[in-house]
């Protein structure tokens, strides 16, 4: 019989996790199984790894209804993760307060992305749903010790099902579910020659009617011309009244042919396709903004789309910002009352398009194992965005990437003396070529200048790495790691600005005579050059006892390298230096322990992470406009300490009946924040969560031939900052270094402040399902998100234009799902 997920033939959960394999003798005797991991590239019990690690099986996956990627944060302490602003195609990994401020190809991310160990450098079509997946890991803290790519704060390890080589099997399922959602899901197990060739092939193709209405005005026109020449997808061509939005259609395959020529040596090809095209996602309008100026132009406020608003609809210029205020008022209030509404009058796009191809080969020798992991990654993406979440063209962006990635990686593990010393050791390199390209259109009728920002890149990266674990004897072990890195960066950015009224463009690094002509985003006489290198060490060492069997404690620290890059949306030459890598150090101590004949397992870890030069992005007015043209520029914003802890716990309470619980907190602060505009130390951290709980029930037994699954979870994420905003009501009350304008008054500090807060989500969650004939065949019904909360969960403040948008959440879900496996 072929099973369609396992965890190292395990079938078992880490904590928070609850193991869902099939009763045994552990189970009968109510004991909490082993749980194995590969946090230290050898398969281990997660109990005796001095790391804090989380891990979920393929089945605990399908259990907790975790059906995308980013809904894995519901269960993980510490982490959280948001779509990307540009496109939902992107997801942004939070880890302990570590964060990748944007998706842009010149800003390495903190938390690395490893698929069958093939490092994932841009996260373009991450946001798709599990499939045949074996186990997901993440491994806190900063990684490069033993991981291809340096970071600072973790990295998420997603592997895949490998064929069996000696049985035939597979199994659909299919699954219909609330607003029309359907998914097929098969996979087909073929052992060409018994123990020597097996395929293994994989597909999903996923279907949902959108969620949310588009409520627009007859008038309601694009800000984008239907001849543009520069677009990724035209403006609409039908009424975007009634449009529905926020739909899935993806397609997702895999194939992995292992071929083992001789019983120590396996080689590993593999391939896999991605596919989403999708109207979404819905921007709702949150603020409309009154002007406000201070000498700090960070926190300088516009009211570009208010008066863009007045002036289309007749009134004066003295009057037209009053005007467009009272117009959007009554429309932002009634999309706050109605989540299942939009009124955008783009229909937003996205596209993303990837193809990963890898070859592992594995040789067990009698010193250990010698692994040579290759891949190479194509992204295709682009996606349109009405940013502003009016009726009204405000403002509107569209984003464009093509990358290539080529990956080696060339690892040792094995041990020695006895087996008193385990170790690994390997060498990574990268090439990463492709363009990024975005433009932005602001208030039309009264800001001619379309802004394009567009670069080629080409990136190099190497680093050799070394860990080692020395047991001096059964309780007591040392464990040191070192790396070095150079990443070499190149960078071609054509940055400029299209007059739509006198068709000509100007280049924005360098002062050149306007071009007449066609819009053209990527305009060779505009092109400036630029190369840069970055190189850094980094460490890990640590002490680990184990004074019984069932107890760790550890303390470690360690050293992570985030490597620089350059600003790919410039505005002018000002901004085109390069920023520093950002470096990491951090500082552990953990305990691990099982009682009660291992009927309850309890992990704790505290931490404190002090990261300097941290990487931020920007929005700002561009310089020597006046009409809401804005750019983002990256930076080093100097110091900031996060110090937080993490505990989980699972408890055998009955045969077959389980509790698992996390807490987490995350205590962040700024040592020292500034950038061009001046001091920023008192801000918010943006997407950075600081209370995260969480708890699950599980209930699995085999009545007589029957087997029957019950699955409950609830998560809860405290209130956070979710676009950074800091303003003082008056003058008397600005910090330092952020001084007000004489007589300059905000008024609406207050309200700002609020919707650039994420209030806290209390998210529940459950499945049961039922099985017969050794679990050939399986009915289950889930429901996701079971009291619809609709949570803002990205919030976006653009200042130069004067306006704040979010997105929801996603509505409750439920359905039903049919399973057979042969």
């Amino acid at each position: 019989m072929f099973t369609t997920v396992s965890l190292a033939a395990i079938g078992l959960a880490s904590s928070p996790a609850l193991a869902q394999a099939a009763p045994d003798e552990a189970t009968a005797s109510r004991g909490l199984q082993e749980i194995v991991v590969t946090a230290r590239k050898v398969a281990e019990n997660l109990q005796d790894v001095p790391v804090a690690v989380m891990a979920l099986s393929g089945d605990e996956l399908i259990d907790r209804n975790v059906q995308r990627v980013q809904d894995i944060a519901n269960f993980t302490p510490g982490f959280s993760i948001r779509q990307g602003s540009n496109t939902h195609s992107a997801l942004i990994l939070t880890l302990r307060g570590q964060v990748q401020s944007d998706t842009l190809i010149t800003l390495d991310p903190s938390v690395g992305t490893y698929v069958d160990g093939v490092y994932w450098a841009r996260s373009y079509g991450l946001n798709g749903d599990f499939l045949d997946v074996e186990s997901a890991q993440i491994l806190k803290g900063p990684q490069g010790t033993l991981f291809g790519r340096n970071t600072t704060g973790g990295a998420l390890l997603i592997n895949s099902n490998n064929p069996d080589l000696n049985d035939f099997g597979g199994s659909l399922s299919l699954t219909y579910g609330r607003f029309n959602e359907f998914q097929a899901t098969g996979v087909l197990n073929v052992p060409i020659i018994e123990n020597k060739v097996g395929l293994r092939l994989a597909l999903q193709r996923s279907r949902r009617d959108g969620y949310t209405r588009n409520v627009v005005p007859a008038g309601a026109v694009s800000a984008v011309g239907a001849t543009n020449p520069v677009v990724a997808k035209p403006p609409y061509s039908g009424v975007p009244n009634g449009v529905k939005l926020d739909d899935r259609d993806r397609w997702n395959g895999r194939a992995k042919l292992d071929i083992k020529p001789t019983d120590n040596l396996t080689l590993r090809f593999s391939g896999e396709y991605f596919e989403m095209d999708e109207a979404g996602p819905a921007r709702q309008m949150r603020m409309a903004l009154a002007p406000f100026t201070a000498s700090n132009s960070t926190y300088n406020l516009a009211n570009t789309g208010s008066l863009f608003v007045g002036l289309i609809n007749g009134s004066p210029p003295a009057t037209a910002g009053a005007a467009g205020q009272s117009i959007l008022d009554p429309i932002i209030a009634n999309l706050a009352a109605n989540p299942r509404l939009a009124s955008n009058n783009e229909v937003p796009y996205a596209y993303a398009k990837t193809q990963t191809y890898g070859f592992t080969g594995i040789l067990d020798t009698d010193f250990g194992q010698v692994q040579l992991i290759t891949g190479y990654r194509k992204i295709d993406a682009y996606a349109g965005v009405d940013l502003d979440g009016s009726p009204f063209p405000i403002h509107f962006t569209e984003s464009q990437q093509s990358v290539e990635q080529l990956s080696g990686e060339f690892q040792i593990t094995g041990s020695g003396f006895d087996n008193r010393l385990d170790y690994a050791a390997g060498f990574f390199a990268f090439h990463e070529n492709g363009f990024d390209q975005s433009i932005s259109i602001v208030a039309p009728a009264i800001n001619p200048t379309t802004s394009h920002f567009y670069a080629n890149i080409d990136n190099d990266s190497m680093g050799g790495y070394g860990q080692a674990t020395f047991h001096f004897n059964d309780k007591l072990s040392f464990t040191g790691g070192l790396r070095y890195s150079v990443d070499d960066k190149g960078i071609t950015s054509l940055n400029n600005n299209f007059n739509t009224v006198t068709s000509t463009t100007t280049c924005s690094l360098f002062a050149a005579p306007p071009i007449v002509g066609p819009e053209l985003v990527a305009m060779p006489q505009c092109a400036v050059k630029r190369r840069d290198s970055f190189s850094g060490w980094s460490y890990t060492a640590g002490l680990e006892y184990k004074p019984t069997d069932d107890l760790l404690f550890y303390i470690k620290t360690g050293k992570g390298f985030r490597s620089g890059g350059q600003n790919l949306r410039a505005p002018s030459a000002a901004f085109l230096i390069p920023f520093k890598p950002e470096i990491a150090y951090s500082h552990e101590v953990g305990f691990k322990g099982e009682f009660l004949d291992r009927r309850v397992r309890l992990n704790i870890a505290a931490y404190q992470t002090d990261v300097n030069d941290i990487q931020r992005s920007t929005l700002i007015a561009q310089p020597g406009s006046n009409q809401g043209a804005s750019a983002t520029v990256l930076g080093n914003a100097g110091k900031a300490r996060f110090r937080g802890f993490e505990a989980d716990t699972v408890i055998s309470l009955a045969e077959g009946l389980r509790f698992s619980g996390f807490l987490a907190h995350v205590d962040p602060k700024y040592i020292r924040y500034s950038d061009l505009s001046g001091d920023r130390s008192f801000e918010r951290f943006d997407a950075v969560v600081p209370w995260q709980w969480g708890a699950a029930l599980d209930y699995d037994r085999d009545f007589g031939g029957v087997r029957l699954k019950l699955h409950a979870d609830y998560s809860h994420f405290s209130d956070s900052a979710s676009g950074s905003y800091f303003f003082a009501q008056n003058a008397a009350q600005v910090p330092p270094g952020s001084t007000a304008v004489p007589g300059a008054v905000n008024t609406q500090n207050a309200q700002l402040y609020k919707v650039l807060t994420r209030d806290a989500q209390d998210l529940f969650g459950a499945r049961a399902s039922i099985s017969f004939a050794d679990d050939a065949y399986e009915l289950a019904v889930f429901v996701r998100n079971i009291t619809n909360d609709r949570t803002f969960t990205a919030n976006l403040l653009v200042a130069p234009v004067g306006y704040v948008s979010s997105t929801r959440n996603e509505p409750r879900t439920f359905g039903v799902t049919g399973t057979v496996r042969f």
